[in-house]
């Protein structure tokens, strides 16, 4: 199921959170589309799908019950005039729905300041509303912040080329010690977060043992930690090398 579908489904059951902060593993520049798309087509199938709504969605900020912040200063750090313009829209009842959302589209132009006159409206709305936080340079986001919202990571299309470049891979690194690994992979072009998609993804299509996937699934929860505390780079790649070395590329030398 998807993403959207379960948050649909959370909205017609009424258990749809306030505050999301969503991310994908997408590059920079495709990440911002992506995110922007997912915050539109979301909103638009609530209030067609939820709250049953005939009038099409065609552009977010043709809606009155939407703010899409884009900032008085394209490209800079939002400012207290953005927080006081989030503030205002938060003054007022939905107008055409019963629930009103915010997009705020990069995270990384949230100074600290800022996020401490946000902190009450991301907390606690003042009317029903949902608020989506997009993060896509992935960047560390305040404790403040982090501890108010809900994570979502939206799963990246893969196409025929990924596929290939991820038995590419496994067949490269076969050879490979710690250091060469490091020394070609944590400087490259893929960062850690799109080849643990593209394990992700080719985990889907086998057939897991109980043992496998608790390897997976501990080496996800103990990278998902070094996020939350911020640990090198080295060693997360060490962890990942680690996991393809004892737990993936023995099932494909048996297979």
């Amino acid at each position: 199921m998807k993403i959207e579908d379960i948050l649909l489904k959370k909205a017609q059951d009424g258990s749809l959170a306030h505050f999301y902060i969503v991310e994908t593993s997408l590059p920079e520049e495709e990440s911002a589309i992506a995110l922007m798309e997912f915050s539109h087509n979301f909103i638009r199938d609530y209030f067609q799908k939820v709250e049953k709504q005939t009038h099409p969605v065609n552009h977010l900020m043709d809606h009155p019950d939407v703010l899409v912040v884009t900032g008085v200063e394209e490209k800079k750090d939002y400012t207290v005039e953005d927080a006081t313009l989030l503030e205002k829209y938060f003054t007022w009842r939905p107008v055409q729905s019963q629930r009103k959302f915010v997009v705020i589209p990069e995270a990384h132009r949230i100074t600290t300041i800022l996020a401490n006159k946000w902190l009450k409206i991301l907390e606690e709305p003042p009317v029903p509303a949902t608020i989506f936080l997009l993060n896509p340079k992935r960047i560390k986001l305040l404790p403040t912040i982090q501890s108010r919202g809900q994570g979502l990571r939206l799963p990246r299309t893969r196409s025929p080329h990924d596929a290939i470049l991820w038995q590419e891979f496994l067949t490269d690194i076969k050879p490979l010690s710690l250091s060469q690994f490091l020394e070609k992979y944590s400087k490259g072009e893929k960062n850690l977060h799109f080849w643990l998609e593209e394990l992700l993804q080719w985990e889907t299509g086998e057939a897991l043992k109980m043992e496998n996937k608790i390897a997976l699934e501990g080496v996800l929860k103990l990278l998902e930690e070094m996020d939350t505390f911020n640990q090198p780079a080295a060693t997360k790649w060490t962890f990942f090398y680690s996991h393809l070395k004892d737990h993936v590329l023995p099932r494909l030398a048996r297979s």
